[in-house]
């Protein structure tokens, strides 16, 4: 029974991440998830059986981890996916910064395609051959903790004196820890924030000094921001809902996971039942789901992306995203804000997720893996990775760099952070998002009201737990 509940577990830990932890990531996956095989040529293939007695397959570039690089230098792989562009840049003068910073280790740059990455780590450690350090989704650091397919950094972690994590956000070093030790480093992490147009706002007779706070202001500034045709159909919303995933609008609601540490459950609390109630009769069944698919599949990206072509006034969106503004619309005047709370002086939750660094269990140079894990979420390295791709970094004092808070975003990111939930995948409830996920979509459908389909939820996640134990 034990090694079946392993099995699933590291099989859970794999899955994941087309759920939520896309982390929430969706937009770092487009950013950087080209289909270059960045070990496309491998020069060592390795076979093993895992744990589950099929075949697998470890390719990377090179087999031997402690093989010399240049000179007398001990190489060591670090695994991620970000194959192209300025991702692709950033990490790559992180590894040369490294690397001149010393002279016994140099790091090379590995890269798979987003979620490849993990599943052939996986089959790399179970095979005995990991990678040096990869990049992981934070949401589940405690599956591979529990499966042994990561290093225990404690002892480390102890050696560096104390108040060595301290230096960053402390839900996202929370995420790092299985059985009160720790198996990761978290690297970045997001939040989401209001964009709004400020100049519809003027137009709508709106301050644009005064963005909305609350659900209800949020829903009265839409209804004046909205244009419509002549035929019924919409040119522009005031705010659609779809741009955040329904999980995450979830947790928004009162800043609550599915599922905590001890097994308790609060899938259908009264703030969420509440938010899915408005956010079906004040956009849903006020527009027609058939007329808000309608408009929403006019949504593209780059020039046709919906706030910056003007067809959404206001949506909820990562940090990151003010990039597409940028390139695609640079005179375009907006303003960032916390997302709505779902009553008057109630708290701005948002969503988060993240990535974390960590070392394979069975790495060869464990000591030099650590050296490059505290060096890329130093406070130098972070500011440097948060200054070119505009990620929100984990490290407490780089996200506060006065560099950064000249960047609207960053500053928004920055209040957003003490009220941002960052869920995980947890070892009590493996995969509660995905079984939620279903019943959120009855809700927007119109099928189930937001109390039937969050108690029937609610039901199936308490009896997962049940099973988990």
């Amino acid at each position: 029974m034990k090694k079946k509940k392993l099995i699933g577990l590291m099989l859970a830990a794999v899955l994941s991440v087309t759920s939520l932890a896309g982390c929430g990531n969706q937009n770092s996956a487009d950013a950087t998830g080209s289909t270059d095989n960045g070990g496309a040529e491998a020069s060592g293939t390795t076979e093993n059986t895992d744990t589950a007695g099929s075949t697998v397959t470890a390719e990377t570039e090179n087999t031997n981890t402690q093989e010399e690089a240049s000179g007398e230098r001990i190489k060591l792989e670090v695994w991620d996916w970000w194959g192209d562009g300025q991702y692709k840049y950033v990490i790559e003068q992180l590894c040369q910064n490294f690397n001149e910073s010393q002279d016994k280790y140099e790091v090379v740059h590995v890269n798979y395609p987003w979620g490849d990455v993990w599943t052939k780590a996986l089959a790399a450690t179970a095979a005995g051959n990991p990678p040096d350090i990869i990049i992981q989704d934070i949401r589940t650091v405690t599956h591979r903790g529990q499966a042994n397919q990561a290093t225990d950094l404690t002892d480390l972690i102890a050696q560096e004196g104390e108040g060595f994590t301290d230096q960053f956000y402390p839900q996202l070093m929370d995420a790092m820890i299985y059985d009160g030790r720790v198996y990761g480093l978290p690297y970045v992490t997001d939040t989401r924030i209001l964009y709004y147009d400020k100049d519809a706002f003027t137009e709508a007779g709106l301050d644009p000094e005064t963005p909305p706070q609350t659900w209800d202001e949020l829903v009265e500034y839409a209804r004046k921001l909205d244009i419509q045709n002549e035929d019924g159909t919409y040119e522009r919303l005031g705010f659609y809902p779809g741009t955040l995933e329904w999980n995450a609008w979830a947790f928004s609601a009162d800043g609550k996971d599915y599922t905590d540490t001890e097994g308790n459950v609060t899938v259908n609390t009264p703030e969420k039942v509440k938010l899915f109630e408005n956010i079906y009769t004040d956009f849903y069944e006020y527009y027609g789901k058939k007329e808000l698919d309608s408009f929403s599949a006019e949504f593209g990206s780059g020039m046709t992306n919906p706030f910056v072509a003007g067809k959404v006034a206001m949506w909820v969106n990562t940090p990151t995203e003010f990039t597409k503004v940028r390139d695609f619309a640079p005179e375009k005047n907006y303003g960032v804000t916390l997302m709505p709370a779902l009553e008057e002086g109630g708290e701005h939750y948002s969503w988060g997720g993240g990535f974390s660094v960590e070392i394979p269990y069975g790495t060869k140079d464990v000591q030099g893996s650590w050296e490059f894990a505290k060096f890329i979420t130093s406070k130098e390295s972070q500011v440097f990775w948060a200054s070119q791709v505009y990620d929100t970094v984990a490290n407490i004092e780089a996200s506060q760099d006065p560099s950064l808070m000249e960047i609207p975003v960053f500053k928004a990111a920055l209040e957003a952070m003490p009220t941002t939930v960052v869920t995980l995948d947890r070892l009590t409830a493996p995969g509660a998002s995905d079984i939620v996920l279903p019943y959120l979509d009855e809700i927007i459908l119109g099928s189930k009201t937001p109390q039937e389909a969050l108690d029937e939820a609610q039901a199936q996640v308490e009896q997962l737990v049940n099973d988990s134990k």
